[in-house]
Formats: C-alpha cells, structure tokens, sequence
C-alpha cells in the first residue's frame, strides 16, 4: 500500500525536486520514454533527439525520434521498453525501429537489440495520450494512509495537504521527462536534443531552469523550445490558474516535515 501511495503523491512533484527513486514511480503525463532495461547507461549516448508535442483539450500529440549509440569498443546485448502514460489506445501508439513499423503491445512494451561497437539504432514513436490528471486519486491515497497509520506527528497532518486539492478534481498536465534513461533513474548522455512543446496559450511553464527555453506565441498557441543538453527533464506545463497551488504542493511534498 505504501508504494502504491507513493506512486501517486510523487507525481504531484516537479522532476528537478525528485530523487532518482522517486523519479521512476513519478506518473504525471509526459512524452513517451526509453528505458534502458539490460547494460549500463553508459554504453550508450544518444546521438540525435527530437521531441515534439501538440497539447489540445485533454490530448496530447506527441512524436519522439533517438537515435541511440554503442560508445563502447564491444558488443552490446539490451532491451529497451517503451514507458507511454495514458495512452488514448495501442491503436494510437506507432513505433518504427530503424525504420521498421513495431506493433506496440501494452502488455510487453519491449524490443531486444544488439548493437556492434560504434553501431546506432534509431526509434521513431509517435502517440496520442491524455494530458488529465486525476488529483481525486492522490485526495484518496492520502486519506487511506491517514486512515491506516492513524498516529499524531509533528508536521504537515494529511487533512492539511488534502485541502490544496478540494478545489479541482482533474488538472491538466504535461512534464518533459527524462526521454531516454537507464531503469527510468539514470539518464543517458545526450550530444543533441531537440524539444519543442506547443501548448493552448493559457498554460505556462513551471521549472527552475527557465534560462534553457525560448517561448514564442502565434494565435491561441503558446510554444517552447529547447536545445539544451542539460536539465531540459525539469519542466512542467500547466494551466495558468493551477500553477501556485501546483507550486505549493511541491513545497508541501518535498519538506522535510511533511509526514510520509
């Protein structure tokens, strides 16, 4: 019950915020992954990144292509998994690997590959998923583990951190992940990315790295961009209205008071 509880109130938190073990169960919507799953991420760079997403409604549109390098002098044997949230349908997720359409299998999201040194392999997603998160389910958890543990402790009570959320039951969400990553905790060098995320022109952006993002508007359209190599994971997108109670759950989570 625990893990499961985590699993939800650390999605509230901004990656720059987390640990590497938080970062892993963390379930805000975000671009699809790749995650390394056999071999040490430093084997690999990824020589070429481009990110994409559209954000309409309650959808997101988004397309991610890597392009991922054997750096060392032997032969490398892994599997990567595609980590997708909230997909709107399998019928909505399209992989090609190296050019080959891959029928994307929700119940084992993997492709076993072996790269020769200096060799490259190249994935190409594309996918249409929600961007609604459900806060009624981190209000629930919460008051589960109130109910459950049912001892006084000095800080933050559970009925005090549930009153962020009375106002809403979903938000919309979308958060630059890691991208590519070994197990979904440690990233891999990257020597080019590209990320670009269009949002309606009410959202904004929370991170503590804006300096790495140009924005421009066109219309009702709000667009992000980045080049960066470095950092680009901490960004969360958001309607304007949720953000300071956005930023105050992030506080309230990632204090060393709070009562986990």
């Amino acid at each position: 019950m625990r893990n499961r509880i985590f699993a939800i109130i650390l999605g509230l938190i901004m990656v720059g915020a987390l640990s590497a073990d938080a970062q892993q169960r963390n379930m805000l919507p975000r671009f699809p992954e790749l995650i390394i799953e056999k071999g040490l991420s430093e084997n690999f760079e990824v020589t070429e990144c481009v990110a994409k997403v559209k954000i309409s409604g309650n959808d997101a549109d988004a397309s991610l292509k890597v392009q991922m390098k054997n750096v060392t002098d032997k032969p490398v044997s892994s599997s990567i998994k595609f980590r997708i949230l909230y997909p709107a349908g399998e019928s909505q997720v399209r992989i090609n690997i190296d050019g080959k359409a891959k029928r994307y299998d929700r119940a084992n999201p993997r492709h076993a590959f072996e790269l020769q040194p200096g060799a490259t392999i190249s994935f190409d997603i594309n996918a249409r998923t929600s961007v609604n998160y459900s806060v009624d389910s981190v209000r629930k958890a919460l008051r589960e583990q109130e109910a459950e543990g049912g001892r006084s402790k000095k800080g933050f009570l559970m009925e005090d951190f549930t009153k962020l959320f009375e106002r809403e039951k979903f938000g919309r969400r979308f958060m630059v992940g890691s991208l590519v990553s070994k197990w979904g905790l440690f990233p891999v060098d990257f020597s080019k990315a590209s990320i670009e995320v269009s949002v309606p022109s009410e959202f904004v952006m929370v991170t503590a790295n804006a300096d790495i993002w140009k924005q421009n508007q066109s219309g009702n359209t709000r667009t992000f961009s980045s080049d960066a190599l470095e950092n680009f994971a901490a960004a969360v997108f958001l309607p304007e209205g949720d953000r300071e109670d956005f930023i105050a759950t992030q506080k309230v989570l990632s204090s060393d008071n709070f009562m986990h």
